[in-house]
């Protein structure tokens, strides 16, 4: 499959990243280990966040971050060993004040097969006492639902 745009996404417009199953993503079963999948998730989160101009020393200056209250798991499939994968993301929806929610969906290139698929809750905190804050104007100009 050339075009990543048309694989089999569960919505439209992906933000997405490549990535090549490797040796040291594996567990002793010789597949993917789970929390590889929430390490992927991550870097194509903070992919998509730089996209739209929120970094994390942009949360060091407004003294808060929107952290995982919050992640429904799907795993549909196996991946293994020089597998080639695409990981999207997209935002499925805030409240404007202090949630955020994301889905990921993970899909084998060669099959077009779906693998994993996670809906993630986060909420807004201030990174003085850590308790839930409002979001920056920033943040809700800037995470708009994309699906």
């Amino acid at each position: 499959m050339n075009d990543i745009n048309q694989l089999n996404w569960d919505y439209q417009n992906p933000h997405y990243l490549k990535f090549k199953v490797e040796s040291k993503h594996l567990d002793i079963l010789g597949h993917v280990n789970n929390k590889v999948y929430l390490d992927w998730s991550e870097i194509v989160s903070w992919s998509h966040s730089k996209s739209l101009g929120i970094t994390p020393e942009i949360y060091l200056k407004l003294k808060c971050a929107c952290v995982v209250v919050e992640n429904k798991i799907e795993y549909v499939g196996s991946l293994f060993e020089d597998d080639q994968i695409a990981i999207s993301t997209w935002i499925t929806g805030t409240d404007s004040k202090l949630r955020l929610s994301r889905f990921f969906q993970i899909i084998r290139i060669s099959d077009n097969k779906t693998i994993f698929r996670s809906n993630v809750n986060y909420v807004c905190i201030s990174l003085e006492n850590y308790k839930p804050k409002k979001m920056p104007q920033l943040f809700r100009d800037s995470y708009k639902v994309t699906t």
